[in-house]
């Protein structure tokens, strides 16, 4: 099943919509492991404990613009670096993250290595977002 993710903002235009960065192999791994936050709490305890909860950030069909948890491009930018530190530190809380992630993943690379590219590419997303005027943002999957 494919999927999008692409950076949101309420007042974004249609061309920042289309014409923002995107993730370099494709969107569906990091939308998989969007939707595994509702199914493991381990997940969202491990990125709490990393101080990296604006990576929780989301929004998909259904939900208002009310109901999202809006984080600034920084903050959102912030949480990508600090879980890629720990993927690369190898902490602890980085097993259950890359476990998690792993059930949903291309396969194209090693695990580890296929996180880290998508951390960047949230990063890549969360400047871009930054650079186009964005204060608040959050990361919208669709399928």
């Amino acid at each position: 099943m494919g999927a999008t993710v692409i950076g949101y903002w309420p007042e974004m235009t249609e061309r920042q919509l289309e014409s923002q960065p995107g993730f370099w192999n494709d969107d569906r791994a990091w939308a998989n492991w969007m939707v595994e936050q509702e199914q493991s709490p381990a997940l969202v305890d491990a990125i709490r404990k990393l101080n990296a909860e604006a990576i929780l950030t989301y929004k998909t069909d259904g939900m208002e613009d009310e109901d999202v948890d809006w984080v600034s491009p920084r903050q959102l930018r912030d949480a990508a670096e600090k879980l890629r530190e720990a993927v690369l530190a190898g902490s602890i809380e980085a097993v259950i993250i890359l476990e998690t992630y792993e059930r949903g993943a291309n396969r194209l690379e090693a695990v580890r290595e296929e996180f880290i590219r998508d951390l960047n590419d949230i990063i890549s997303i969360a400047n871009w977002c930054e650079k186009e005027g964005a204060t608040r943002l959050t990361l919208e999957v669709n399928w």
